[in-house]
C-alpha cells in the first residue's frame, strides 16, 4: 500500500496540529458564529433519497470508496487521500479520475446542502511538472441545468484541514454562501483542493494546473446528459480562489485547449506577489505575507528555509506550518490572529531584504498574474481600499490582459477585502450567468469590453 499523501512538503517533518491549536476567545466565536448564521440564511434537511456511488456511469479503472462519515478523519489519516505510486501517477492523463465516493455536504455545521455531491480523487501537474493526485468535489443540485461552475474557494491553507473536500463534510466552509448562490440557479459546481497535496499556497500553475484538471475529472463523472465535451465551464473564485481562477485561464491555451472557458470572474486577486508582499509588511495583514512564504517554499524548493529562517524565523515557521487564513470555524490557528501583525519580515530572517534575494525575487515574478491572454472574457472586481493588493497592481494586471487581447469588464468595489467579497458576488454570478447563456442563443452575449478606457487611463506598470 503506497504511503499516506505528504503534507508537510518541503516545511520539515512536523504532524498535522492537533492538541496544538490556539484557543479562540468567546468574541470571536460569537462573531463568527453569528456572521456564519446569517450568510446561511436557512436551515436545509438533506435531500431525500440515497445519493449512488457515481452520479453517472463509474469512471474506468477508478475504485469506488463508501461515503464517509462522522467523526471524519483528517485527510493525512484517510486512506482516500493517499498518493497513488508515481509510476502509475506518471501513464495516467491529467484529469483521470483514480477513486471517487459519495458525501453528505454541509454548511455552517448545522445544515445540509442542497446538492448530491461525490468527491473525487483525479491526476494533475504541480509547479515542477510532475504528475500528482488531487482532490476534487462535484456538487448537483435538483434540476441541474447543463453548464459547469468552478468555484475557488480562498481556504489560503498551509492545514489541509481547511481543503474545500474537508470543510464541505464538516460544514467549516465560510464561503459555501457563495456556492450555495450557484446551486440555487441549478449550476452544478466542482470545488477543487488547487492547493495540492503538498498545500502549496501561492503557488500559481500548480493551482491552475489543479483547476482545470478538477474540470475535465468532473466531467468524466457526471452523467454525459448533464456535463459533457461541449458543456460551458467558468471558473469563480475571490483573493486566493481567484488567484487560481486566473492562473487555470491563463494555463488553458496550452494545458487544457479543449475546455470550453465560456467567462472567467475574479475578484481582488493577488495580482503581483512582490508587491503585494511589500504592501502588508509591517502592516495588520504581515501574517498573510509569512504565510505564503511558507507555502511558495513547498513549491519551490530552491528556497532554501533552513538557510533563509533566523531562529524567530524558525519559530515562525512551527507556528504557523498548519495554519489556514479566514477559516475560523475550522478550529485552526489564524495567520492574521498570531501575533505578527505590525511586525516585518527582516526580523525572521538571514538576510537584509528577502524580496531581494534572486531566488525569491524570481520564484515570486514567475507567479505574477498577468503574462498570458485569458482564452475567454474576464469579469474582473477590485477592491478600493484593499488590504493586500495595492490599486495600482490592480490597474496594472487589468491592463496586462487587454494588452494581451482578453475581453475585461473591469469593476471597482467600494469596501476593504472582506466587504467586497459579498459586494462584487451578485455582479460575477451574473455575468457568468450571461456567458452561460449566451451559448444557448443564437447571437450570444458580448460582454462589456473596457480595455479602450483601461489603455487610456492606466499606465501599463505602477510607478513605483
Amino acid at each position: 500500500m503506497p504511503p499516506l499523501v505528504n503534507f508537510q512538503g518541503a516545511l520539515g517533518a512536523d504532524s498535522h496540529e492537533t492538541s496544538t491549536r490556539p484557543r479562540v476567545s468567546l468574541r470571536r466565536a460569537v462573531i463568527t458564529s453569528g456572521a456564519t448564521a446569517l450568510l446561511a440564511g436557512c436551515i436545509h434537511s438533506p435531500l431525500p433519497g440515497t445519493t449512488p456511488t457515481a452520479p453517472g456511469p463509474a469512471p474506468v479503472g477508478a475504485i469506488a470508496y463508501p461515503e464517509p462519515g462522522p467523526p471524519y478523519p483528517a485527510s493525512t489519516n484517510d486512506p482516500f487521500y493517499r498518493q497513488p505510486a508515481p509510476a502509475r501517477l506518471a501513464g495516467m492523463a491529467p484529469g483521470r479520475i483514480i477513486r471517487y465516493r459519495p458525501i453528505s455536504p454541509r454548511a455552517y455545521r448545522i445544515s445540509h446542502v442542497q446538492a448530491r455531491a461525490w468527491q473525487f480523487v483525479y491526476r494533475s501537474t504541480d509547479t515542477q511538472g510532475a504528475p500528482i493526485a488531487d482532490v476534487a468535489t462535484l456538487l448537483v443540485p435538483p434540476k441541474p441545468r447543463r453548464r459547469l461552475l468552478s468555484y475557488q474557494v480562498a481556504y489560503d491553507a498551509l492545514n489541509p484541514v481547511c481543503a474545500p473536500s474537508q470543510e464541505i463534510v464538516r460544514g467549516t466552509m465560510i464561503e459555501q454562501w457563495f456556492v450555495s448562490k450557484a446551486l440555487k440557479r441549478h449550476w452544478p459546481v466542482v470545488l477543487p483542493d488547487y492547493e495540492g497535496p503538498k498545500l502549496a499556497f501561492g503557488a500559481g500553475r500548480n493551482a491552475g494546473y489543479a483547476v482545470l484538471d478538477a474540470i475535465r475529472a468532473a466531467r468524466a463523472l457526471a452523467p454525459l446528459q448533464l456535463i459533457n465535451r461541449r458543456t460551458p465551464v467558468a471558473p469563480w473564485g475571490y483573493s486566493g480562489g481567484a488567484f487560481a481562477s486566473l492562473w487555470a485561464g491563463e494555463l488553458a491555451g496550452n494545458y487544457a485547449p479543449r475546455l470550453p472557458l465560456i467567462g472567467i470572474a475574479a475578484g481582488a486577486p493577488p495580482a503581483n506577489l512582490l508587491a503585494s508582499a511589500r504592501h502588508i509588511d509591517g502592516g495588520a495583514f504581515a501574517g498573510i505575507y509569512f504565510e505564503a512564504a511558507l507555502g511558495l517554499a513547498r513549491a519551490y524548493p530552491q528556497i532554501d528555509l533552513d538557510r533563509l529562517l533566523n531562529e524567530r524565523g524558525r519559530a515562525m515557521k512551527h507556528k504557523l506550518a498548519h495554519s489556514c487564513l479566514a477559516q475560523e470555524l475550522a478550529g485552526v490557528r489564524d495567520p492574521l490572529f498570531s501575533g505578527y501583525s505590525f511586525t516585518r519580515m527582516k526580523r525572521y530572517v538571514t538576510v537584509d531584504d528577502l524580496l531581494s534575494m534572486p531566488t525569491v525575487a524570481t520564484v515570486a515574478r514567475a507567479n505574477r498574474l498577468g503574462g498570458h491572454a485569458l482564452p475567454a472574457p474576464l469579469y474582473y472586481y477590485a477592491t478600493w481600499f484593499d488590504q493586500l493588493t495595492p490599486r495600482d497592481e490592480a490597474r496594472a494586471l487589468a491592463r496586462r490582459y487587454c494588452d494581451r487581447g482578453t475581453v475585461v469588464h473591469f469593476d471597482w468595489k467600494l469596501g476593504d477585502h472582506l466587504l467586497s467579497a459579498v459586494a462584487g458576488a451578485n455582479k460575477a454570478m451574473d455575468f457568468l450567468a450571461a456567458r452561460f447563456d449566451s451559448q444557448e442563443t443564437p447571437r450570444g452575449h458580448r460582454p462589456t469590453d473596457d480595455c479602450p478606457d483601461i489603455r487610456r487611463r492606466w499606465p501599463t506598470e505602477p510607478s513605483s
